[in-house]
């Protein structure tokens, strides 16, 4: 392998490593976020399919980093990340946040990983690396579409929360189907 090549190869395998530790950090506190009990099945579902999504997402990237000849990736997110994941696990036991609260922190994490996947996608095509452009146009839309899905199901949460919590009774607990229509009119209206 050319001097040219091995750079190449690490630059690949560093953002890689990159993806596999944030996926690897979301899926342990999507792990928790599978205990809350929201008695709403379209929350729980939700919670399930942004679960199962970034767990396959996760092996699917871990593959991946294998078949590139890399399991090693930047240590030093490889810390951070089980270092947050460590911190989340403790804060989980220790406070019970809102399923809002978790919902947002989940719309948080995705699009850190978006952006971490369009960073390898613009890499592989600086390197001209078709299958790696290919995987991680793959992860763009694996969390784009997360993002999306945050965008529908958090009025419900919200709701869900008010109605639960210890806040000032809902006046009009009928506004979730208004809320998605709006977020999803904002949405396709900034698109560029």
């Amino acid at each position: 392998m050319s001097t040219t090549s091995k750079k190449i190869n690490r630059e690949i395998s560093d953002w890689l490593g990159d993806i596999v530790a944030l996926e690897s950090h979301i899926e342990e506190v999507m792990d928790h976020q599978l205990k809350l009990e929201t008695g709403n099945s379209e929350l729980d579902a939700a919670f399930k399919r942004f679960h199962d999504t970034v767990r396959d997402s996760k092996h699917r990237a871990e593959a991946y980093q294998k078949q590139y000849g890399s399991t090693a990736g930047n240590p030093v997110i490889k810390v951070g990340a089980t270092l947050l994941g460590k911190v989340a696990g403790v804060i989980d036991k220790v406070r019970h946040d809102s399923v809002t609260k978790s919902i947002r922190d989940d719309y948080t994490a995705y699009n850190h990983v978006t952006i971490a996947y369009t960073i390898l996608h613009t890499t592989a095509m600086a390197f001209e690396d078709l299958a790696t452009q290919e995987f991680a146009e793959q992860g763009v839309r694996t969390y784009a579409g997360l993002v999306q899905d945050i965008n529908h199901v958090l009025p419900a949460a919200v709701i869900h929360d008010l109605k639960t919590g210890e806040h000032a009774p809902v006046i009009d607990a009928g506004v979730v189907d208004a809320s998605r229509a709006t977020i999803d009119s904002v949405w396709k209206s900034t698109a560029n």
